[in-house]
């Protein structure tokens, strides 16, 4: 009798792993990363597969699991359809041999690209139809200057020129807009054209750049930047007025010396915001680390999952895939998610909490304690306060111990399957502290 193969299960599992880190994890990005790595499936399909065979054959037993079966084409259309389905809520495109520079057909041939067109009366600077990397950078000059390489992959020399041809790019001046656009060839036979650009520009334009493909680096414009769609990584420094940046996928978000705001949209990983002068807003699914230092107004992020506001960062929060970390930021404070673990030092003003699971960590280390209302559903709450610090404690866990190394005049009892630690240590504000099912500590520092 013919043995069952052991990879629809396994398929089976590690699918309902990804639903369940999902939803007990719900600021990693899974279907992002099952997007990007969804052929792994199909090896290990192939490799068990492929190790059955094996056993069986050194072995000499029953006749092995035939290597793809109606079943196993079954699980190639699941997998293939998450897949599809989890690039749609990503921003990913599957299967793309040309957007990223890789292809195994055809040869690559270089071109150089040089232009330039006199800079006087230029306010705005509009880039379209970019693939490829950008380095643009603002200077005192009379013309805009124009450099940069441009590859073709094409299956000869001849298709590589007409290529070339057709994809120029192009300065045109409408006024006092300048317009920087790189044409589409027609020739079918061309398999990808990518271009890499140094743009020099006078410092107090501003720029808008539409639709890229390609890591972008913008530094010294005193006007604002608009930044719309494409994928690959944004770095933005020393910029004059406002920035805005809309992401469909970029691996890298990073803006800093700004003296406008900041506001970013979209989807990407790491995020890196410093030394800005202006309100920054952060609206998308992140997959990796947000950072924010250096903050002169408000920053307001919010995603699916999270929302949180802070008024000022003279110092520093950063937010990770399962933890929030703050340190010296100024209040209100306000942060509500589902599952993150929590490290707050300084806060001043008034700092409020919601969780739904994760543990909590509070440190003050000068007076005069903020006001806190501070709850989670799983997890547990710690404070340390100064030993001179004034505030009224109401803290409770419904479900779990409590821990009074602060001492008096704060009181500790049990309450039934819980505990609570109440009490005035002074005049101050009050201190909220409330967790269904956790551990519940007060200390000095």
């Amino acid at each position: 009798m013919r043995q069952r193969s052991i990879t629809g299960p396994l398929i089976l599992v590690g699918i309902g792993v990804l639903f369940l880190i999902n939803n007990l994890w719900r600021d990693v990005a899974v279907w992002s990363l099952f997007a990007d790595y969804w052929p792994v499936l199909l090896i290990i399909m192939g490799v068990i597969g492929l190790v059955e065979v094996l056993i069986h054959a050194s072995r000499n037993t029953a006749p092995p699991p035939r290597p793809v079966t109606g079943g196993g084409f079954f699980w190639i259309f699941v997998i293939v359809m998450f897949a599809i389905w989890g690039s749609n809520r990503g921003g990913i495109h599957i299967g793309r041999l040309n957007s990223s520079g890789v292809s195994i057909l055809g040869s690559d041939y270089d071109f150089d690209i040089n232009a330039s067109s006199p800079s006087q009366g230029i306010t705005r600077v509009v880039l379209e139809n970019l693939k490829g990397n950008l380095s643009l950078k603002g200077e005192e000059t009379s013309e805009v200057k124009l450099s940069g390489r441009k590859s073709i992959r094409a299956f000869n020399k001849g298709d590589a020129e007409r290529a070339d041809q057709q994809s120029v790019v192009k300065l045109d001046r409408q006024g006092d807009l300048l317009i920087v656009r790189a044409e589409e060839p027609r020739n079918s036979r061309m398999l990808s054209v990518s271009i890499d650009l140094d743009l020099v520009v006078p410092k107090g334009v501003s720029i808008e750049i539409r639709g890229r493909s390609g890591d972008l680096s913008i530094e010294d414009i005193d006007g604002g930047v608009e930044v719309s769609g494409g994928r690959g990584d944004v770095r933005l420094n020393r910029i004059g007025k406002d920035v805005k940046v809309e992401s469909s996928r970029s691996g890298l978000v990073r803006a800093t010396n700004v003296k406008g705001g900041v506001d970013l949209q979209g989807r990407g990983s790491e995020v890196q915001i410093e030394n800005i002068q202006g309100e920054v807003k952060v609206n998308g699914e992140f997959s990796g680390t947000l950072e924010f230092r250096a903050l002169a107004k408000s920053l307001h992020f919010t995603s699916n999952r999270s929302d949180m506001r802070v008024e000022q960062i003279p110092g520093s929060v950063v937010l990770d895939l399962g933890e929030l970390k703050m340190d010296n930021v100024i209040g209100p404070v306000r942060f509500t998610t589902g599952s993150r673990d929590i490290e707050i030092n300084d806060v001043t003003n008034s700092l409020e909490l919601t969780l739904d699971r994760g543990d909590i960590q509070l440190t003050q280390s000068k007076s005069p304690m903020p006001k806190m209302e501070v709850r989670t559903r799983n997890g547990d709450i710690s404070l340390s306060a100064p030993e001179k610090a004034g505030f009224d404690l109401d803290g409770l866990t419904a479900q779990g111990e409590a821990s009074n190394d602060f001492g008096s005049p704060l009181d500790q009892k049990s309450d039934g399957r819980g505990a609570t630690i109440k009490g005035k240590t002074g005049a101050g504000p009050q201190v909220i502290l409330n967790t269904d099912r956790g551990t519940l500590t007060v200390k000095k520092n």
